[in-house]
């Protein structure tokens, strides 16, 4: 049995079946597709007790799907459930994919970037990632030290591609380099895509 995240589908795969993507995601079944996607062993799935529990890897790899196939509304909500739900959950402990894609690897280093600028922007408000739902005392959320998120050290050694990838956005239309909506994180690293909503709170 492997323990590592399988990866995700390239970008021209998700592109190409971007509705079979969002069948696969139901917003109302999200408890049933949150969960690893690691195959258990064959004896414990014939006794039924294999554990498909998330992981942080899973639920990365689904922000990348969501951010490609601009399913938006899932991403923001993805982001918030990493950051919120499982505030144990580092960004900087996501483990090297390693990726021989270059393209999907790229896009990876460079979300541990925007989850690092939306988790702390919180943070820098005074939310800490365990900040309750109902917050009664903000005073006391407001005096504890703010540890900010990182990215993990993978991220950083991560290259430019060496020329440009265009992504479309919702519309299926390719944003020029110049377009003001064009994400300046991912055209740092030669892709050119629309900024995604990273913020919420």
């Amino acid at each position: 049995m492997t323990s590592i995240e399988p990866l995700p589908p390239s970008v021209s795969e998700l592109l190409a079946n971007s509705s079979k993507l969002r069948a696969r995601y139901p917003s109302n079944t999200a408890r049933q597709w949150r969960r690893s996607r690691i195959r258990p062993p064959l004896a414990f799935r014939l006794l039924g007790t294999a554990s498909y529990a998330d992981t942080p890897t899973a639920a990365f790899y689904r922000i990348y799907e969501f951010l490609v196939t601009n399913h938006n509304i899932h991403f923001r909500n993805e982001l918030e459930y990493f950051c919120c739900s499982h505030p144990n959950w580092s960004i900087s402990s996501l483990p090297d994919p390693k990726d021989p894609d270059p393209l999907r690897y790229a896009i990876l280093a460079v979300l541990t970037k925007l989850m690092c600028d939306s988790f702390n922007r919180r943070i820098g408000l005074g939310l800490p990632r365990d900040a309750p739902a109902i917050i009664e005392d903000f005073a006391e959320l407001e005096a504890r030290p703010k540890v900010y998120e990182e990215p993990p050290e993978w991220a950083k050694r991560v290259q430019a591609l060496p020329e440009k990838v265009f992504i479309p956005n919702v519309e299926g239309k390719k944003l020029d380099e110049d377009h003001e909506d064009v994400s300046e994180e991912f055209k740092a690293m030669n892709i050119i895509v629309q900024m995604p909503h990273i913020h919420f709170v």
